[in-house]
Protein backbone atom coordinates (compact mmCIF):
# COMPACT_ATOMS: atom_id res chain seq x y z
CA UNK A 1 0.00 0.00 0.00
CA UNK A 2 3.16 2.11 0.96
CA UNK A 3 4.38 2.14 -2.43
CA UNK A 4 1.04 2.66 -4.30
CA UNK A 5 1.11 6.01 -2.68
CA UNK A 6 4.74 6.67 -3.19
CA UNK A 7 3.75 5.91 -6.77
CA UNK A 8 0.69 7.91 -6.77
CA UNK A 9 2.44 11.57 -5.38
CA UNK A 10 5.54 10.25 -7.52
CA UNK A 11 7.71 10.97 -4.97
CA UNK A 12 10.70 10.13 -7.77
CA UNK A 13 9.71 13.07 -9.91
CA UNK A 14 9.09 14.79 -6.32
CA UNK A 15 12.69 14.23 -5.53
CA UNK A 16 13.86 14.70 -8.48
CA UNK A 17 12.59 18.71 -8.24
CA UNK A 18 13.69 19.15 -4.04
CA UNK A 19 17.36 17.71 -4.96
CA UNK A 20 17.47 20.44 -8.17
CA UNK A 21 15.81 23.33 -6.15
CA UNK A 22 18.77 22.61 -3.78
CA UNK A 23 21.24 22.60 -6.03
CA UNK A 24 20.47 25.67 -7.58
CA UNK A 25 20.66 27.30 -4.23
CA UNK A 26 24.01 25.66 -3.10
CA UNK A 27 25.44 26.12 -6.31
CA UNK A 28 24.41 29.62 -7.74
CA UNK A 29 23.84 31.29 -4.60
CA UNK A 30 25.92 29.59 -1.21
CA UNK A 31 24.59 26.86 1.24
CA UNK A 32 24.31 29.23 3.74
CA UNK A 33 21.47 30.17 2.11
CA UNK A 34 19.86 26.70 2.98
CA UNK A 35 17.70 28.65 5.52
CA UNK A 36 14.06 27.81 7.21
CA UNK A 37 12.47 30.23 4.75
CA UNK A 38 14.05 28.24 1.79
CA UNK A 39 14.00 24.66 3.28
CA UNK A 40 9.77 25.77 3.56
CA UNK A 41 9.57 26.95 0.33
CA UNK A 42 11.47 23.89 -0.59
CA UNK A 43 8.80 21.61 1.89
CA UNK A 44 5.70 23.85 0.43
CA UNK A 45 6.90 23.18 -3.50
CA UNK A 46 6.93 19.48 -3.00
CA UNK A 47 3.33 19.45 -1.14
CA UNK A 48 1.84 21.13 -3.78
CA UNK A 49 3.14 19.20 -6.28
CA UNK A 50 3.18 16.13 -4.63
CA UNK A 51 -1.16 17.22 -4.55
CA UNK A 52 -1.28 18.05 -8.21
CA UNK A 53 -0.32 14.72 -8.97
CA UNK A 54 -2.95 12.97 -6.98
CA UNK A 55 -5.80 15.21 -7.84
CA UNK A 56 -4.27 14.77 -11.82
CA UNK A 57 -4.79 10.65 -11.12
CA UNK A 58 -8.19 11.52 -9.42
CA UNK A 59 -9.40 12.91 -12.34
CA UNK A 60 -7.90 11.04 -14.48
CA UNK A 61 -9.64 7.27 -13.50
CA UNK A 62 -10.73 7.32 -17.10
CA UNK A 63 -7.99 7.96 -19.11
CA UNK A 64 -5.21 5.91 -17.09
CA UNK A 65 -7.33 2.98 -17.61
CA UNK A 66 -6.91 2.90 -21.12
CA UNK A 67 -3.48 5.09 -21.43
CA UNK A 68 -1.65 3.05 -18.93
CA UNK A 69 -3.89 0.47 -17.22
CA UNK A 70 -0.98 -1.36 -15.66
CA UNK A 71 0.35 2.27 -13.97
CA UNK A 72 -3.11 2.69 -12.57
CA UNK A 73 -3.78 3.39 -8.82
CA UNK A 74 -6.87 5.66 -7.79
CA UNK A 75 -9.43 3.08 -7.99
CA UNK A 76 -7.12 0.39 -8.69
CA UNK A 77 -4.74 0.41 -5.38
CA UNK A 78 -5.81 3.57 -3.81
CA UNK A 79 -9.77 4.37 -3.52
CA UNK A 80 -10.82 7.72 -5.05
CA UNK A 81 -12.29 9.43 -1.43
CA UNK A 82 -8.85 8.45 -0.03
CA UNK A 83 -7.05 10.34 -2.57
CA UNK A 84 -8.88 13.05 -2.72
CA UNK A 85 -8.49 13.12 1.45
CA UNK A 86 -4.61 12.93 0.77
CA UNK A 87 -5.12 15.50 -1.86
CA UNK A 88 -6.76 17.96 0.91
CA UNK A 89 -3.94 16.73 3.41
CA UNK A 90 -0.78 17.88 1.20
CA UNK A 91 -2.76 21.04 0.12
CA UNK A 92 -2.63 22.12 3.59
CA UNK A 93 0.44 21.02 4.83
CA UNK A 94 2.05 23.33 1.86
CA UNK A 95 -0.21 26.36 2.39
CA UNK A 96 0.97 26.06 6.55
CA UNK A 97 5.22 25.98 5.13
CA UNK A 98 4.16 29.02 3.01
CA UNK A 99 2.52 30.78 5.82
CA UNK A 100 5.13 30.40 8.28
CA UNK A 101 7.59 30.97 5.37
CA UNK A 102 5.69 34.32 4.70
CA UNK A 103 5.36 35.50 8.97
CA UNK A 104 9.68 34.71 8.34
CA UNK A 105 9.88 36.71 5.51
CA UNK A 106 7.58 39.20 6.78
CA UNK A 107 5.85 39.05 3.49
CA UNK A 108 3.28 37.57 1.67
CA UNK A 109 5.06 36.53 -1.22
CA UNK A 110 4.48 32.73 -0.69
CA UNK A 111 0.75 33.10 -1.32
CA UNK A 112 1.18 34.26 -4.13
CA UNK A 113 2.98 31.09 -5.26
CA UNK A 114 1.28 28.49 -2.81
CA UNK A 115 -3.23 29.48 -3.94
CA UNK A 116 -2.91 30.15 -7.24
CA UNK A 117 -0.64 27.28 -7.35
CA UNK A 118 -3.28 24.76 -6.10
CA UNK A 119 -6.06 26.61 -8.13
CA UNK A 120 -4.66 25.97 -10.97
CA UNK A 121 -3.49 22.70 -10.84
CA UNK A 122 -6.74 21.71 -9.86
CA UNK A 123 -8.76 23.14 -12.61
CA UNK A 124 -5.72 21.48 -15.01
CA UNK A 125 -6.43 18.26 -13.63
CA UNK A 126 -10.59 18.52 -13.78
CA UNK A 127 -11.14 20.49 -17.19
CA UNK A 128 -7.91 22.65 -18.61
CA UNK A 129 -6.49 19.95 -19.54
CA UNK A 130 -8.79 19.33 -22.41
CA UNK A 131 -8.23 22.75 -23.96
CA UNK A 132 -5.46 22.54 -26.65
CA UNK A 133 -2.40 23.81 -25.37
CA UNK A 134 -3.22 25.76 -23.18
CA UNK A 135 -3.09 23.00 -19.79
CA UNK A 136 0.68 22.48 -21.53
CA UNK A 137 1.55 25.91 -21.00
CA UNK A 138 -0.06 25.94 -17.40
CA UNK A 139 2.70 23.01 -16.32
CA UNK A 140 5.65 23.88 -18.08
CA UNK A 141 4.69 27.40 -16.60
CA UNK A 142 4.75 25.77 -12.59
CA UNK A 143 7.85 24.24 -13.25
CA UNK A 144 9.79 27.69 -14.93
CA UNK A 145 7.71 29.64 -11.84
CA UNK A 146 9.76 27.88 -9.54
CA UNK A 147 12.99 28.19 -10.53
CA UNK A 148 11.73 31.95 -10.82
CA UNK A 149 10.47 32.14 -6.69
CA UNK A 150 14.34 31.49 -5.80
CA UNK A 151 14.89 35.46 -7.22
CA UNK A 152 11.90 36.73 -4.52
CA UNK A 153 13.41 34.89 -1.78
CA UNK A 154 17.24 34.99 -1.42
CA UNK A 155 19.49 38.36 -2.58
CA UNK A 156 20.69 37.78 -5.58
CA UNK A 157 23.22 39.97 -7.90
CA UNK A 158 22.80 40.35 -11.57
CA UNK A 159 24.59 37.12 -12.65
CA UNK A 160 22.81 34.92 -10.63
CA UNK A 161 19.45 36.46 -11.76
CA UNK A 162 20.50 36.08 -15.31
CA UNK A 163 21.63 32.22 -14.63
CA UNK A 164 17.64 31.44 -12.62
CA UNK A 165 16.22 33.58 -15.58
CA UNK A 166 18.14 30.82 -18.59
CA UNK A 167 17.43 27.88 -15.79
CA UNK A 168 13.54 28.90 -16.03
CA UNK A 169 13.58 29.80 -19.62
CA UNK A 170 14.68 25.99 -20.64
CA UNK A 171 12.84 24.60 -17.55
CA UNK A 172 9.63 25.86 -19.31
CA UNK A 173 10.56 25.34 -23.42
CA UNK A 174 11.35 21.54 -22.22
CA UNK A 175 8.64 20.89 -20.12
CA UNK A 176 6.38 22.68 -22.61
CA UNK A 177 7.81 20.49 -25.71
CA UNK A 178 7.70 17.19 -23.32
CA UNK A 179 3.87 17.81 -21.86
CA UNK A 180 2.54 17.95 -25.72
CA UNK A 181 4.54 14.89 -26.25
CA UNK A 182 2.69 13.19 -23.25
CA UNK A 183 -0.57 14.50 -25.47
CA UNK A 184 0.65 12.72 -28.41
CA UNK A 185 1.16 9.77 -26.32
CA UNK A 186 -1.90 9.29 -24.43
CA UNK A 187 -4.11 10.54 -27.06
CA UNK A 188 -6.42 7.52 -27.01
CA UNK A 189 -7.47 7.34 -23.61
CA UNK A 190 -7.83 11.14 -24.26
CA UNK A 191 -10.27 10.99 -26.76
CA UNK A 192 -12.47 8.65 -24.70
CA UNK A 193 -12.44 11.08 -21.76
CA UNK A 194 -14.00 13.73 -24.14
CA UNK A 195 -10.77 16.11 -23.74
CA UNK A 196 -10.11 18.32 -26.50
CA UNK A 197 -5.91 17.81 -26.37
CA UNK A 198 -3.71 19.40 -29.14
CA UNK A 199 -3.59 16.28 -30.66
CA UNK A 200 -7.16 15.61 -30.74
CA UNK A 201 -8.40 18.84 -32.13
CA UNK A 202 -5.71 19.17 -34.99
CA UNK A 203 -4.20 15.96 -35.46
CA UNK A 204 -0.95 14.38 -34.78
CA UNK A 205 1.24 15.43 -37.46
CA UNK A 206 0.47 18.60 -36.63
CA UNK A 207 0.87 18.62 -33.17
CA UNK A 208 4.51 16.78 -34.15
CA UNK A 209 5.26 19.59 -36.45
CA UNK A 210 4.56 22.04 -33.81
CA UNK A 211 6.73 20.43 -31.34
CA UNK A 212 9.22 20.08 -33.80
CA UNK A 213 9.25 23.90 -33.91
CA UNK A 214 9.72 24.23 -30.86
CA UNK A 215 12.79 22.19 -30.51
CA UNK A 216 14.17 24.01 -33.33
CA UNK A 217 13.35 27.00 -31.26
CA UNK A 218 15.23 25.74 -28.00
CA UNK A 219 18.17 24.04 -30.03
CA UNK A 220 19.11 27.74 -31.27
CA UNK A 221 18.68 29.06 -27.80
CA UNK A 222 21.42 26.18 -27.31
CA UNK A 223 23.64 27.17 -29.68
CA UNK A 224 23.25 31.08 -28.52
CA UNK A 225 24.41 29.66 -25.21
CA UNK A 226 26.81 27.64 -26.59
CA UNK A 227 28.84 30.84 -28.33
CA UNK A 228 28.28 33.25 -25.49
CA UNK A 229 29.79 30.71 -23.10
CA UNK A 230 33.65 31.20 -22.36
CA UNK A 231 34.93 28.12 -20.36
CA UNK A 232 35.28 24.58 -22.87
CA UNK A 233 33.63 23.11 -19.69
CA UNK A 234 30.24 24.38 -19.78
CA UNK A 235 30.36 24.49 -24.20
CA UNK A 236 30.92 20.47 -24.11
CA UNK A 237 28.38 19.66 -21.17
CA UNK A 238 25.75 21.96 -23.29
CA UNK A 239 26.93 20.27 -26.24
CA UNK A 240 26.67 16.34 -25.06
CA UNK A 241 24.13 16.68 -22.82
CA UNK A 242 21.26 18.97 -24.08
CA UNK A 243 22.10 19.99 -27.38
CA UNK A 244 22.98 16.61 -29.06
CA UNK A 245 20.26 14.25 -27.42
CA UNK A 246 17.81 17.04 -27.99
CA UNK A 247 18.49 16.87 -31.52
CA UNK A 248 18.13 13.47 -31.32
CA UNK A 249 14.75 13.83 -30.14
CA UNK A 250 14.07 15.68 -32.98
CA UNK A 251 15.51 12.90 -35.30
CA UNK A 252 13.18 10.37 -33.47
CA UNK A 253 9.87 12.19 -34.17
CA UNK A 254 10.53 12.36 -38.04
CA UNK A 255 9.28 8.50 -37.79
CA UNK A 256 7.50 8.45 -34.39
CA UNK A 257 4.12 6.56 -35.04
CA UNK A 258 3.59 4.17 -31.92
CA UNK A 259 2.50 4.60 -28.61
CA UNK A 260 5.87 3.78 -27.39
CA UNK A 261 8.14 5.93 -29.84
CA UNK A 262 6.61 8.95 -28.07
CA UNK A 263 6.87 7.10 -24.96
CA UNK A 264 11.05 7.46 -25.42
CA UNK A 265 10.89 10.77 -26.89
CA UNK A 266 9.04 11.85 -23.20
CA UNK A 267 11.59 9.63 -21.44
CA UNK A 268 15.06 11.40 -23.39
CA UNK A 269 13.12 14.77 -22.92
CA UNK A 270 12.80 13.87 -19.03
CA UNK A 271 16.49 13.76 -19.10
CA UNK A 272 17.69 16.45 -20.57
CA UNK A 273 15.49 18.42 -18.08
CA UNK A 274 17.57 17.06 -15.16
CA UNK A 275 21.24 17.22 -17.26
CA UNK A 276 19.58 20.94 -17.48
CA UNK A 277 19.48 21.63 -13.44
CA UNK A 278 22.69 19.92 -13.22
CA UNK A 279 24.42 22.64 -15.34
CA UNK A 280 24.11 24.76 -12.20
CA UNK A 281 27.48 23.03 -11.35
CA UNK A 282 29.55 25.07 -13.98
CA UNK A 283 27.50 28.54 -12.40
Amino acid sequence: MLMAWLKLIRIKNLLLISISQILIVCFLFSYHQLTPVVYLYLFCTFCLAAAGNIINDYFDVTTDATNKPNKQIVGKHILPKNAFGAYIIFNLLGLIAGTYACILLQSVLLYFYGIPVILLLYLYSKQLKGIPFLGNFIIASFTAFSILFFLMIIPSNPYQKQIIYILAFFAFALNLIREIIKDIEDVKGDKKANLKTLPIIIGTTRTVAICKFLIIVTLISFVILLYVTNTIYIKLYILITLTIPLAYCFQLLKSAVKKNDFSRISGILKLIIGFGILAVFFA
